[in-house]
C-alpha cells in the first residue's frame, strides 16, 4: 500500500487519486518521500493543503526530516539568507522548501490552510496561489467550498495532478470522489495494515 502510494505520487501516474486509509499507517511519510523524490527529480511546484496549519504542517515536518536523510536531497536544499539548517533540522516549521536543480531550476513545496475564521474568508486563504500539483492532506475534514477553492488552483495548468488523502468520514466531495470513476482509488483496510505489518 505505501509502494504504491509512493508510486502514483513519485510518477504521477494518474491523475487524480483518493487514497482512503486508516489513522497512522504511514500516508503522511509516505507522501512526503514521494513528493522529496519527486520535487528533487523535477523542477516543479507542488502544494500540500490540509484543514488546518497544524496538520499542512505534518506533511512538510517529514519532508524536511527526509531532506537531511542523504548528500543527494542536501545538496540540492536552498538555504534563504539568514537561515540556519540546524535550525531548520531542528524546528522543521517552514511552509516552503525549495531545491536547486544543477541547471539552476527550481522544486518547490509549499503548504496551505483551508481554514478560514469566518464564512467570507473560506476561501481568501487560497487565493491567490496555484500549482499544478496538489497534495490535500484530510481531504474529508476539507469543506467543499473551500475545495473548489483548491481546484481553482489547478486550473491555469494543463498537465495538473491531484491526490486525496484521508478516511471517509463525511459525506461530501471525497465521498463522491471515492464513487468517481476518472479517479483511481486505494482503499487500504486495517486488515490490510496487519497483513503488511
Amino acid at each position: 500500500g505505501q509502494e504504491e502510494i509512493f508510486e502514483i505520487i513519485a510518477t504521477r501516474k494518474y491523475p487524480r487519486t483518493d487514497c482512503r486509509t486508516y489513522t497512522q499507517y504511514g500516508k503522511s511519510d509516505t507522501v512526503s518521500m514521494a513528493v522529496l523524490t519527486r520535487i528533487t527529480t523535477y523542477p516543479e511546484k507542488w502544494c500540500i493543503v490540509a484543514p488546518s496549519n497544524k496538520k499542512a504542517r505534518i506533511i512538510m515536518s517529514n519532508i524536511i526530516a527526509h531532506t537531511f536523510d542523504n548528500e543527494y536531497t542536501l545538496a540540492m536544499f536552498d538555504v534563504e539568507e539568514g537561515e540556519s539548517i540546524e535550525i531548520i533540522r531542528r524546528e522543521r516549521s517552514k511552509d516552503r522548501m525549495s531545491y536547486r536543480h544543477p541547471d539552476g531550476r527550481i522544486g518547490e513545496v509549499f503548504t496551505l490552510s483551508s481554514e478560514g475564521k469566518r464564512t467570507k474568508d473560506l476561501l481568501d486563504a487560497l487565493m491567490g496561489f496555484g500549482a499544478p500539483n496538489v497534495i490535500i492532506d484530510e481531504s474529508s475534514l476539507v469543506d467543499d467550498i473551500q475545495y473548489v477553492g483548491i481546484l481553482r488552483m489547478l486550473g491555469g495548468h494543463k498537465d495538473n495532478f491531484l491526490f486525496e488523502i484521508g478516511n471517509a468520514m463525511r459525506r461530501n466531495h471525497f465521498m463522491k470522489a471515492s464513487l468517481d470513476s476518472k479517479y483511481h482509488h486505494i482503499n487500504i483496510t486495517c486488515e490490510q495494515g496487519i497483513e503488511e505489518g
